[in-house]
């Protein structure tokens, strides 16, 4: 089984390359990215053309529409990484067209999470030549330890070492200590409430927990 994760933008002969390319069959599934709100009818007739398409190999291939909220870039790619971290079968991302509020987002969702996807593809606007493109992997792993005071952390933000300490059953010094480390990460944010540290979990903090 394989699972096609695409931006898409009005260029239907890079999707159908794409297919050309990889093939589809019944039980593939293919994802499509979108914006949360789009008033453009093109969108709508790109979206018939693909299904079309499909429906010549197999009616049983749909085309699904996966919206993410353009307008919050954060929310955006932790919303496109839990979609590739789902999506079952070998992940094929095409990291093509669409627009740029939704393209940098995906991409760096695909960076975050470059070890779940099987072949990476992008297309030239030079040349227009679709080529396979090697991701790093730029995300470290977290250790046990790590993952569970960040974790703990998310789930009773804002929080503080006191509390921490008692729910995770370690000391406040290894607390703090990890506290340290983790705000030099910039995984954890500390702000002062009177004599009161707070502590929420960052942008990146939310990557590392998905990511790990």
């Amino acid at each position: 089984m394989k699972t096609y994760i695409s931006t898409i933008g009005f260029d239907v002969s890079q999707i159908i390359s794409l297919i050309v390319k990889y093939g589809i069959e019944k039980g593939d599934r293919f994802v499509l990215i979108r914006p949360e709100e789009e008033n453009d009818k093109r969108a709508e007739n790109t979206l018939n053309e693909i299904q079309k398409f499909t429906n010549q190999i197999h009616h049983e291939i749909k085309i699904e529409v996966f919206r993410v909220p353009h307008n919050d870039f954060e929310g955006c790619v932790i919303k496109l990484m839990e979609l590739i971290s789902s999506s079952e079968g070998e992940v094929i991302a095409n990291m093509s067209g669409g627009p740029r509020e939704v393209l940098v987002p995906f991409v760096v969702a695909c960076l975050v999470d470059s070890h779940k996807i099987k072949k990476t593809v992008s297309f030239s606007d030079i040349d227009r030549m679709a080529r396979e493109i090697s991701l790093p992997r730029i995300t470290c792993l977290l250790d046990e330890k790590t993952k569970r005071i960040l974790s703990d952390i998310a789930k009773h933000q804002p929080t503080t070492i006191t509390g921490i300490a008692k729910r995770t059953k370690l000391s406040e010094s290894t607390i703090s200590r990890f506290i340290t480390r983790l705000a030099d990460m910039n995984a954890v944010l500390i702000g002062q409430k009177g004599r009161i540290k707070k502590i929420t979990v960052s942008f990146t903090g939310n990557v590392l927990l998905r990511s790990s």
